[in-house]
């Protein structure tokens, strides 16, 4: 889930509650209205589906640079490692973000032989007014659709996703792993569950208050604003899949499968305490992995969890963040030597304008409370992950690739 959406909750819980609009803002300009065309849903082959999607973004993205190659580029889904398709990755993205998420991951896993392949959730990759007409029931069988179309391609296939498509995965998992002998799982920043009981109310208000939270566009690989019957879509993946877990009869809440999680400890808006204990709980393969990034140590058997400090002060790093697992430090737009930073990160406005100016900024979550002795610090979102190359190893031997090496052990 985005940050905006953190400040968006905040920013209106008083409103959504009361019923009344006073604290959220809306737009009339045209980026915050409606494609009258629908995004293409249900295409195949993949090669069919990429050149449909394609003439969509152009079409319908309202671009924020003069470099509009490169913005289809970044938000395009896309396929890598296809000469051995023995074994195969598909991964879909969070909610208002693009299949560039997945870039350093996918090409990490391609090199050594993997079939990575991503999808575009429709709303997505065009203009922010697009989320109007989205719904979960149609992110999850475009989801759906996919995964049955990659396990045509390839003899070993595994699936997941960032955030929203976590949650987009598991539901699928639960009718479609053993009929398509889904190998595992592969999770970052799984959002299973909100922090916030006022998200709960998304997919009840979500004609009421269509835009939460409306914010200058300046990002080329995700949405900045998103409306609100897209954060009810997310919402309600999140209500099928904690009714899946909590189904009377045990055997049909959990999940036989291998699992391999990333998770943020101070993750801004996911639940990280109840995601820790749905791993340890609701996945009973004994093959599973649960790469911890965080000091305070979850509930689960040592086992079966890595893990890793983000105090990490000689890269002014304080904490995860929930978008930082999925990118290299060398990353061209969030990697440790671009100028793109994340300065609207739940600070005041003083913090934030030093931040623009370009001013020596920590690292961490939306949100994040400085201790007491770090409170002149001003703070960026954390938008790479320090432990890469770590994790990527971990994700290789999770998926067979590499032999070599330990499963799920701390060095």
């Amino acid at each position: 889930m985005p940050h905006h959406l953190y400040k968006a909750v905040h920013a209106c819980a008083a409103s959504l509650v009361l019923f009344m609009s006073s604290g959220c803002h809306s737009s009339h300009s045209s980026q915050f209205s409606a494609s009258v065309q629908s995004f293409p849903i249900g295409i195949q082959p993949f090669n069919s589906y990429l050149n449909e999607v394609e003439q969509y973004l152009i079409k319908h993205r309202t671009f924020i640079s003069e470099d509009k190659a490169q913005e289809i580029t970044m938000n395009m889904p896309f396929e890598c490692g296809t000469e051995n398709s023995g074994t195969g990755v598909l991964l879909v993205h969070g909610l208002g973000d693009s299949p560039y998420f997945f870039r350093d991951v996918a090409n990490a896993m391609c090199t050594e032989g993997i079939h990575v392949r991503t999808i575009l959730l429709p709303g997505h990759g065009s203009k922010p007014g697009d989320m109007l007409n989205v719904s979960y029931q149609q992110w999850q069988a475009e989801t759906n659709h996919h995964i049955r179309l990659f396990s045509q391609e390839v003899e070993n296939m595994y699936i997941g996703g960032f955030s929203t498509g976590s949650n987009l995965t598991t539901i699928a998992s639960f009718s479609m792993a053993e009929k398509l002998d889904i190998k595992g799982l592969v999770h970052f920043s799984p959002a299973f569950k909100s922090r916030f009981f006022v998200s709960r109310l998304a997919p009840y208000i979500d004609s009421l208050f269509p835009w939460p939270n409306v914010e200058e566009e300046d990002n080329p690989s995700r949405y900045n604003s998103t409306a609100m019957p897209g954060f009810a879509a997310y919402q309600e993946s999140v209500n099928v899949l904690q009714d899946l877990f909590s189904q009377s009869s045990e055997q049909k809440s959990k999940l036989n499968l291998p699992v391999f999680m990333v998770v943020a400890e101070k993750d801004s808006v996911v639940d990280t305490s109840t995601v820790a204990e749905q791993f340890r709980d609701n996945f009973i393969h004994p093959k599973k992995c649960l790469i911890w990034q965080g000091e305070e140590v979850p509930d689960v058997p040592t086992n079966t969890l890595v893990m890793q400090t983000m105090d990490v002060p000689e890269q002014r790093i304080s904490a995860a963040s929930h978008m930082s697992s999925l990118f290299s430090s060398q990353n061209e737009l969030y990697g440790i030597k671009s100028q793109f930073r994340i300065c609207d990160n739940g600070q005041g406005s003083d913090a934030e304008a030093r931040c623009k100016a370009g001013d020596e900024v920590w690292y961490g979550p939306w949100g994040y409370n400085a201790l007491d002795g770090e409170k002149e610090r001003v703070y960026a979102r954390l938008t790479y992950n320090p432990y890469f190359e770590e994790m990527i190893d971990q994700l290789l031997v999770f998926t067979g690739t590499k032999k070599n090496k330990t499963f799920c052990k701390n060095k």
